[in-house]
C-alpha cells in the first residue's frame, strides 16, 4: 500500500527523463512527440526544440497541452505514471538563463548531458537553432497503484 501519491509523483517526475507531450495546431490535429525535460524545483518542466518542428509550431498556435510521464519497462498491468495538463510557452529571453542552468545541470536518470553533445547543443541554443520552452502544469493525476481497477487521482508536486 503507497500512503503518499504526491511524494510517488515527485518520484515518477525525478525518476525519468522523457516525456509525451500533446499538441493541437489550429485545425485540431492533436500531435504527440517525445521529448526530454528538465523540471525546476516548482515542478515547472522545460524542454529545447527546433522551433520548425510540428510541436512547436502547434505551440504558437495553442499553448494548451497534455503530456505523460511514466517508465515503459513497467511489467504489464502494474505500471504506474502521470498524466498532466498545462500550459506552455517559449522561455522569454530574461529567463533563458534559468532554463539552461535548469536543463544542463539536472542528473538525468539514463545520462548526463555533457561532453561534446552538450557543448554542440549549447551552440545550437545560442544560434537560436533550439529554443527553450516551459510547461506550467494546470491539473496532475497519477493511476492509483491501490486501486483494483483503473483509477485516476488527482495529486500535487509542489
Amino acid at each position: 500500500m503507497i500512503s503518499d501519491l504526491n511524494q510517488l509523483a515527485k518520484k515518477i517526475v525525478e525518476n525519468n527523463e522523457y516525456l509525451a507531450l500533446a499538441t493541437v495546431d489550429a485545425e485540431k490535429s492533436v500531435w504527440i512527440c517525445i521529448i526530454c525535460y528538465a523540471q525546476d524545483k516548482d515542478f515547472n518542466f522545460y524542454f529545447a526544440s527546433i522551433d520548425t518542428s510540428r510541436h512547436s509550431k502547434n505551440i504558437s498556435k495553442n499553448k494548451a497541452v497534455s503530456f505523460a510521464i511514466y517508465d515503459s519497462r513497467q511489467d504489464w498491468g502494474t505500471g504506474v505514471g502521470l498524466q498532466i495538463e498545462g500550459t506552455v510557452e517559449k522561455v522569454k529571453p530574461r529567463e533563458i538563463s534559468k532554463a539552461t542552468a535548469t536543463y544542463f545541470s539536472r542528473k538525468y536518470p539514463y545520462g548526463k548531458v555533457s561532453g561534446v553533445f552538450a557543448e554542440e547543443f549549447k551552440k545550437l541554443l545560442q544560434k537560436k537553432t533550439y529554443s527553450f520552452y516551459k510547461i506550467t502544469p494546470t491539473r496532475i493525476w497519477i493511476n492509483n497503484p491501490n486501486a483494483n481497477v483503473d483509477e485516476r487521482v488527482e495529486v500535487k508536486l509542489s
